[in-house]
């Protein structure tokens, strides 16, 4: 039913071109009619001008031929046109559905769900539909034509004989019913399990440097093999169904061929059927096999492409846990403050933060510290709406976040991360990504501002320098450096820096602290959450956390006075 259920669905993907598809039909059947009259031209040549000595015929059949070969030439020729063009546009939609798709679901999805099998879906299993709309529907329905109309014609010819040649059908079916489930049942782990090696495989290559330095190769080594060689064994169960399916045709339908051979001779004998009838007969029976074993094949591609279709479907079906309201709205600036009210928030079971609550003013700069685990960078994640509070709210200027449109919300922030996310392409691509129509004398001024400016005229190519995957070519301090530019060029009237300086140098980290303190504007709320004394000790506000909750919140120096946790924190800094 689930099968049947994706099948349909992706038709419904070809009704915008159904006038491709209906001329792609309709030069199917016209194909499929053409290679119909072969056999009946055997059996003319043979009853008529072999017999007769008819030679002007043959001359006649033999122009006929060529003519009647160029014609299901033509005829091919736009029916794969048209239906690669309908297919392609189908597969395209449906890639940029699924990748659009993806870019909405919210932050858990990812975490529950491993990159590798996202990646395979939109890689692999797209390409297994796209086989399907390019040659497997098509394919399977001239097979079906040509197998159809094979038999017909035998009936005309003798439908005693055809009758007996009908019994051996029924065996094929079941022989392909049998088998397609074992080949469905094996597609489906396969491409599970091709997931698993991507997401391995990507593990390596995005982790090599730990997994080198810790000499733990053997470790990754053995698991990739366990999970390759499961690879191998569920290859091999698809491989040897596949194997055996179409010799079991072959089989089947050679035995009813004996049979039909030792009927149809009896019929020429005794004057029933001409010779010619009995060749015509069983060149029609071997244009009907071929059929047979080519929609033996198209079922199993059939089969592998919608359960590809099914993981497609199974991501497009999974709908965001955080959207947009209907009442939500748009929101241009911050003039007030942020307040967070009461929060509860757990996930997995575990409760991060509770009884959480924090006014930050418009102009305030403030910092949030304590141990790993405390909730800190929950807090951005609930601002940014990645996730929804269990209990209580954010309100941006009075307005609770939730009724605002997160496009919005999220544009009144900038976000610097720990690990700094510096995309493909060149560093001017890379600080444009904060502002896509900002002029080349602003993204510099962003770069200044950064202390970015001063490393990135020194590269070979300036500003169009190509930083490689993921800017393997520049250093920690250099990506943060960049990725802070990004954040000043979007100019947003709150700034998060999420550990942005844990893992850097003290002069990079001077350099993040003079753009801190001296190149963001008074009017912006700039949100430290920083394990570091020297980040966050001249900041407006400190807040303390702790289990989830708040311990003490003040300046560094009345922390240091009156919260004893703090200076257990902070104290041995000084």
């Amino acid at each position: 039913m689930i099968k049947g259920k994706s099948l349909f669905r992706l038709l419904n993907y070809l009704k915008p071109y159904g006038g491709l598809v209906a001329g792609a039909l309709i030069m199917g059947i016209l194909g499929a009619g053409i290679s119909l009259i072969f056999p009946w031209l055997v059996k003319i040549i043979i009853d008529r001008v072999l017999i007769q000595k008819d030679l002007l015929l043959l001359l006649f059949i033999t122009f006929g031929i060529v003519f009647i070969f160029f014609i299901k030439g033509l005829t091919s020729y736009i029916q794969n046109l048209w239906v690669s063009k309908a297919g392609f546009r189908v597969i395209t939609k449906l890639r940029s559905e699924l990748y659009q798709h993806i870019y909405s679901l919210s932050a858990s999805f990812f975490q529950e769900n491993p990159t590798g099998d996202i990646i395979s879906r939109m890689t692999n299993d797209v390409t297994n539909i796209q086989n399907l709309f390019s040659h497997t529907f098509m394919n399977i329905f001239m097979d079906l034509l040509i197998l159809i109309g094979s038999i017909g014609v035998c009936f005309y010819i003798n439908w005693k004989l055809t009758t007996l040649s009908i019994v051996v059908f029924p065996l094929v079916g079941l022989s392909i019913d049998y088998l397609g489930k074992k080949i469905r049942g094996a597609s489906h782990l396969l491409q599970s399990k091709t997931a698993v090696l991507t997401q391995l495989i990507e593990r390596t290559v995005s982790g090599i440097k730990i997994i080198q330095s810790y000499v733990s190769g053997h470790y990754e080594v053995e698991k990739f093999e366990k999970e390759n060689e499961l690879n191998f064994y569920l290859a091999m169960k698809q491989a040897k169904a596949k194997a055996l399916l179409t010799p079991l045709v072959e089989l089947v339908s050679s035995v009813g061929l004996t049979i039909m051979i030792w009927f149809g001779g009896r019929e020429v004998v005794f004057g029933k059927l001409t010779p010619g009838g009995l060749v015509a007969f069983l060149g029609y029976i071997a244009t009907a096999a071929a059929p047979l074993s080519h929609i033996s094949n198209g079922i199993q591609s059939l089969q592998q492409s919608l359960a590809s279709a099914e993981r497609i479907f199974e991501i497009l079906d999974t709908a965001p846990r955080i959207q947009d309201l209907p009442e939500s709205v748009p929101i241009h600036s911050v003039n007030q403050e942020i307040n967070l009210k009461d929060i509860y928030f757990s996930y997995g079971g575990e409760v991060i933060l509770k009884n959480f609550s924090l006014q930050i003013p418009k102009g305030e700069k403030i910092g949030i510290v304590g141990p790993s685990g405390a909730g800190k960078t929950t807090l951005l994640n609930l601002l940014l709406r990645f996730y929804d509070p269990d209990q209580g709210r954010i309100e941006v200027d009075g307005v609770d976040i939730r009724k605002i449109k997160m496009s919005s919300l999220r544009q009144q922030i900038g976000v610097v991360l720990q690990d700094s996310l510096v995309l493909g392409g060149t560093v001017r691509e890379n600080i444009l990504y904060g502002n896509l129509n900002a002029s080349m004398d602003e993204v510099i001024d962003a770069a200044q501002r950064a202390h970015a400016h001063e490393f990135i005229v020194r590269l070979e190519n300036s500003y169009d320098t190509d930083l490689g995957d993921l800017g393997k070519r520049l250093s920690g301090g250099q990506k943060q450096r960049i990725a802070i530019a990004r954040a000043l060029l979007k100019n947003p009237p709150i700034l998060v820096l999420d550990e942005a300086t844990s893992s850097l140098d003290p002069e990079s980290e001077d350099y993040i602290l003079d753009t801190i303190h001296n190149h963001i504007g008074k009017d912006k709320i700039v949100i430290l959450i920083a394990h570091s004394l020297r980040m966050v000790k001249d900041l407006d506000r400190i807040v303390l956390i702790k289990d989830g909750e708040i311990q003490d919140i003040g300046a560094h120096q009345e922390l240091l006075k009156n919260s004893s946790y703090y200076y257990q924190i902070f104290g041995r800094d000084l």
